[in-house]
């Protein structure tokens, strides 16, 4: 199978890295490179002229639809959108030529992502392929004129230790633990304690969608979860793509059953 060469972009260096992570673990693809902007995307896709390009939404310095807007040449790259859009944004996606992934990014998504990217590059010519993609960023664009959608990530600031604070994006949270008057949030290989309990903060993470409790002290994001094991002693242990494992509470076994769609072996 040809090896396909992939450029990531996103101006948020922890989902960067990410990214190349998840890539590690899918087979046939090359990580070509990363762009932090939209300038940097346009000048890597014109220098690496990589296959597929995954694509950030929301940065500082413009939007992914403004990379495809001045895309050109014979050969453009898929595109799959990487994006913390709401469903509804997310339901037009589906039901068009391009593909997209929701933050944070599971190795399992992305692959199926990339595979329907090679899929399209196989079947469907370069002019016939940037037309449609234009369609779909127009679409999505007059969504968002009209208020049906938001390109906007909710935000958390947290106190940082030596003072002044620390902006934490809620879905690059990969799981939260209540610890007495306050709750951690788990964001990569760093963590947050924040004062607040953990029902005062779901609504704020979109926790009755985005996340699972698995303890009453402890709620994981669903995307986050690679496996789960059953333990010797008969309970549920929740494994996450970063590789921390979280024991899980017996009366919360059927609700992680529940999400997962089946009972572990």
């Amino acid at each position: 199978m040809t090896v396909l060469r992939i450029l990531t972009v996103d101006d948020e260096p922890l989902a960067l890295l990410r990214l190349e992570q998840a890539l590690r673990r899918i087979p046939d693809v090359a990580h070509v490179g990363a762009a932090a902007s939209c300038r940097e995307a346009l000048d890597s896709i014109h220098s690496l002229r990589p296959d597929v390009v995954l694509l950030d939404i929301s940065m500082r310095d413009g939007s992914g639809f403004d990379v495809v807007d001045r895309l050109n040449g014979e050969a453009p790259p898929a595109i799959v959108f990487v994006t913390a859009f709401d469903h509804f944004a997310v339901r037009a996606f589906e039901t068009k030529a391009v593909d997209y992934v929701l933050k944070p990014v599971s190795s399992q998504r992305l692959g199926e992502a990339i595979g329907r990217a090679r899929d399209r590059l196989e079947s469907v010519d370069a002019a016939n392929q940037l037309a449609e993609l234009r369609l779909v960023v127009d679409e999505l664009r007059r969504e968002l004129r009209d208020g049906k959608a938001a390109v906007t990530r909710a935000e958390l600031w947290i106190r940082g230790n030596v003072g002044g604070y620390v902006r934490i994006f809620s879905d690059e949270i990969e799981w939260v633990k209540a610890e007495d008057d306050y709750v951690r949030l788990h964001v990569g290989d760093k963590s947050y304690l924040m004062r607040s309990s953990l029902r005062a903060l779901a609504p704020k993470i979109d926790a009755d969608r985005q996340f699972v409790r698995v303890h009453r002290a402890a709620l994981v994001r669903k995307s986050a979860i690679r496996a789960v094991h059953r333990l010797p002693i008969g309970r549920l242990e929740v494994e996450l793509q970063s590789g921390q494992r979280i024991p899980t509470g017996r009366v919360y076994a059927r609700q992680l059953k529940a999400v997962i769609g089946s009972t572990p072996a």
